[in-house]
């Protein structure tokens, strides 16, 4: 929206330039009492405006006079104040005619009393050119009312065929409106309107707008507040309000009915300078209140795509850039609803046209990342604090429960914290900054996965076998770029993911090394499990190409190793999984499984030419301790510090005897053996 403050100062400035015309006219009056010239009163007047105002002041048209010792009518052609020389149109007022009634002796009381005021064809041009420079800065100073009951008593006012440009160059505001009906009167009350309507542009982007208010009378009313109903239209937006002003002179004391609805709530920033993310159809309602400089929208509610949203929230534009506070929670939370936080498309649900197009764009798109750039206008225009909860989550195929995430922004930089999703009885918690001061902005992450169960990932009845367990990690990187995708291409970092105890399906632990002896039997019937002892993936991020130092999976039939690359440039991956049994079988032929191809949609196949390339149970935890000492405050974190995965590399290096390495943890509990085993085959579970 445009600056309140300059708004109510444009408002005031029409005020108080109608207020210099009236009493240039009636200094016009009195001089006519003694018979001067027209033309040589209508010269001393302009003269006198001229050097007032230091801008042009002129009356063009005839003065004439209707005299009455206590009521006379006058009536005024051509009246006009000339504009800065930086705009385009040559005057700020021109008026075709100006007619009033005033009573004389009123003005012996300092006070300005108009019985009848009529404006025919009042053209009146606003500006803003900077901060520091506004067409209605005059040398006279801020003359307007400062309570409502100094407004001049006036009992009819008509307008006929008014117009009024209000124009914000910095930020590319222009609108244009027509005053069609203005006119109120004591003895007819509270029932005459004022009336506004007319188009602009905001942003580079069109809008229409009506407005209604009290009449002049209920204006100069100290005792009740003043009727006020807007209605703006742009594009799929709108914005309907209807409530009272206690306090018009200072644009103060709002408090009214506001319903808004559209198609994506990020199109509000071009009338709030919120940077909101883009979301699916909405529609809100709640109670709009202003004091001072500060908005308010309370107890709001509503829907924003399938998902409820409640809370409240306070726009505060006095400060520099303005900031905005805000809690705001959902009942029920449709995840998809959240794509456009990470610059995604909801594929599903309630979409408008546009996002339904979209969204079957990135469904054709070999691309799997996100790709929209991150608008770093909008993220520098407001400052933010907010809080958003998600009670219950649903529409998703993983396990989410609830979401808890700050969102902190201050000067370009944005924080999320805190950042806790509920998955799977677990967490997954942390920290994530978006840095956006610089033209190439920094995204960093610090993310904790800590104790998620594995059953909740397997609902499907046919994998009722897989029984507890769980899983933990952590996600930390560091990458520059405009959009996500960009971001992932250039990060640096580590990824570590670990689990232990439970179950997994023996069918697939036997697919993966091909013991077509054991797996048909179960291929023809109910489907076994196996227990797992640990399992560990750690993964290096450098420059985009994810590289896995660690890919062990250890369960009580058989060991399983790999090697993945996956390149975050252009989205596509090389793995091989070899599983080897640790039992005999007719028919193990342990052929790796290849993943190769694009992220989106990759080849899974067979390596032929790696057959029987070692030896059965060759593949052990114990050969990779090094690098999995330096993780094991993560398998605490994310796993509890009695899972199989920490007792399993205590007993390797118990058995080996040798001495952790350098990269190990500082930190160990008394009686923790430090031992470094070459084998741990033959290792059961403590």
């Amino acid at each position: 929206m445009p600056n309140t403050k300059s708004i109510s100062t444009s408002l005031k400035a029409i005020l108080r330039w109608v207020g210099i015309t009236l009493l240039a006219l009636t200094l016009a009056g009195f001089a006519a009492l003694f018979l001067m010239p027209g033309d040589w009163l209508r010269n001393i007047i302009n003269k006198t405006g001229s050097a007032a105002l230091g801008r042009e002041f002129a009356i063009e048209g005839a003065i004439d006079i209707d005299w009455d010792w206590t009521t006379p009518q006058v009536s005024i052609g051509k009246v006009r104040i000339a504009n800065l020389p930086e705009s385009k149109n040559p005057n700020m007022v021109a008026i075709d005619e100006i007619d009033f009634q005033i009573k004389i002796w009123k003005l012996l009381k300092a006070e300005l009393n108009l019985p009848k005021l009529n404006f025919t064809k009042p053209k009146i041009v606003l500006e803003e050119f900077s901060k520091t420079k506004k067409n209605w800065d005059f040398p006279t100073g801020d003359k307007s009312p400062d309570d409502r009951g100094d407004f001049p008593v006036i009992g009819l006012l008509t307008v006929d065929e008014g117009k009024l440009t209000y124009r914000d160059h910095p930020k590319k505001l222009a609108v244009k409106l027509d005053i069609d009906t203005a006119q109120g009167s004591e003895l007819e009350s509270k029932k005459d309107m004022y009336k506004l309507s007319g188009q602009g542009i905001l942003q580079d982007q069109p809008f229409s707008l009506q407005a209604t208010g009290g009449s002049i009378s209920t204006l100069r009313d100290t005792e009740n507040p003043y009727p006020l109903t807007f209605n703006l239209k742009m594009g799929s937006t709108r914005i309907d309000m209807e409530g009272t002003i206690s306090d018009p002179a200072q644009m103060s004391g709002m408090n009214a009915q506001l319903n808004l609805q559209g198609n994506n709530l990020a199109d509000l920033f071009h009338l709030t300078q919120i940077p909101l993310p883009p979301t699916p159809p909405y529609k809100l309602s709640g109670r709009l209140q202003k004091q001072d400089e500060t908005w308010k929208f309370q107890k709001f509610k509503g829907q924003v795509g399938d998902s409820d949203l409640s809370g409240d929230l306070s726009y505060d534009t006095k400060r520099e850039p303005g900031f905005v506070k805000a809690n705001l929670v959902s009942q029920l939370l449709q995840m998809d609803d959240l794509a456009g936080f990470i610059g995604a498309t909801p594929s599903e649900g309630t979409l408008s046209p546009e996002q339904k197009a979209q969204a079957e764009r990135e469904k054709a798109s070999p691309h799997l990342l996100p790709d929209v750039p991150i608008d770093l206008t909008r993220l520098r225009a407001t400052d933010m604090e907010a809080r958003f909860k998600g009670k219950k989550i649903t529409g998703t195929r993983f396990p989410f429960n609830d979401l808890d995430i700050g969102f902190n922004l201050r000067k370009g930089v944005l924080r999320l914290e805190p950042f806790n999703f509920g998955i799977a009885d677990g967490t997954i918690s942390g920290s994530l900054v978006l840095d956006g001061q610089k033209d190439v902005p920094q995204v960093q992450s610090d993310l904790l996965i800590k104790r998620l169960s594995l059953k909740q990932f397997f609902t499907d009845p046919k994998f009722e076998s897989l029984a507890a367990g769980h899983f933990g990690g952590q996600f930390k990187i560091k990458g520059n770029g405009r959009s996500l995708a960009e971001v992932l291409a250039t990060s640096n970092g580590r990824i570590s993911l670990l689990m232990s105890g439970g179950k997994i399906s023996l069918l697939v632990v036997e697919a993966a090394g091909l013991d077509l002896g054991e797996a048909t039997p179960l291929l023809l019937g109910k489907d076994k499990s196996t227990d797992i002892r640990c399992a560990i993936g750690d993964f290096k991020v450098d420059d985009g190409l994810l590289t896995s130092e660690i890919f062990v999976f250890d369960t009580t039939d058989s060991n399983i190793e790999g090697d993945a690359r996956i390149n975050l440039k252009d989205e596509t991956i090389d793995a091989e999984v070899e599983s080897h049994p640790k039992d005999f079988s007719i028919g193990s032929a342990r052929t790796p499984i290849t993943v190769t191809g694009r992220l989106k949609q990759p080849d899974i196949g067979l390596d032929p030419k790696q057959l029987a390339a070692r030896t059965a149970g060759a593949v052990v935890l114990g050969a990779f301790l090094s690098p999995v000492a330096a993780i094991i405050p993560f398998i605490e974190l994310g796993l509890g510090e009695d899972s199989d995965c920490k007792g399993l590399i205590e007993q390797a290096r118990s058995r080996s005897g040798t001495h952790p390495t350098a990269t190990e943890p500082k930190e160990q509990k008394e009686g923790q053996q430090k031992t470094d085993p070459s084998d741990t085959t033959d290792a059961k579970k403590p």
